[in-house]
């Protein structure tokens, strides 16, 4: 068998385990799927198929790549650019750490064409999240506005809002300037 009917073959064994996922994002209320919950069933379909799988990241590419263990000329690499993460309240190793486990489960969920994101797409698509978000931004703002007695500042975001915006008020900001007043008022 070449590595592109094994491949397809794994991704079928592995869509019959219907997988759990274990991940909870508390902050937007969805599960997702962590390495733990897929890559030991990965691993035992590839040995069975004859094949083997290696991660990799070299000049900023991350890369999954596929082997046929049967033919080891037969591959298929997976890629995917990488992007900085800072991870409050984390060390440059931790986020770095962090880095590399979101990539290799990206490539691994492509590779395999596990779908995780159902829920969260859905929600995404309808601006359910990002709804609901800005409104607890918001909220969050306003009640720290009183509590620092930031008049001052908010008036500046006011300002900014108008100007660079067009908004007529710093309520109607795009979520990730809220964001940022938010960290600002927090230092404050």
């Amino acid at each position: 068998m070449n590595i592109y009917k094994k491949l397809q073959t794994a991704r079928v064994m592995l869509q019959e385990l219907n997988l759990k996922k274990s991940g909870l994002n508390k902050f937007a209320g969805f599960k997702y799927f962590e390495l733990g919950d897929f890559v030991p069933y990965i691993n035992n379909i590839f040995d069975e198929l004859g094949m083997m799988s290696a991660f990799n990241i070299h000049n900023d590419v991350a890369t999954l790549t596929i082997v046929n263990t049967d033919k080891t000329d037969e591959m298929v690499v997976f890629s995917s650019p990488t992007a900085d993460a800072s991870i409050k309240g984390t060390t440059p190793v931790q986020s770095l750490g962090g880095v590399h486990t979101y990539l290799k489960r990206y490539l691994y969920l492509n590779a395999l064409e596990i779908i995780d994101g159902d829920v969260l797409d859905a929600a995404v698509g309808s601006g359910k999240l990002n709804t609901e978000r800005k409104k607890d931004l918001v909220e969050k703002i306003t009640k720290l506005i009183d509590e620092k007695e930031a008049a001052d500042l908010m008036q500046a975001v006011e300002e900014q809002a108008l100007t660079k915006y067009r908004v007529d008020s710093w309520k109607k900001l795009p979520t990730a300037s809220l964001e940022k007043v938010l960290v600002k008022l927090e230092e404050l």
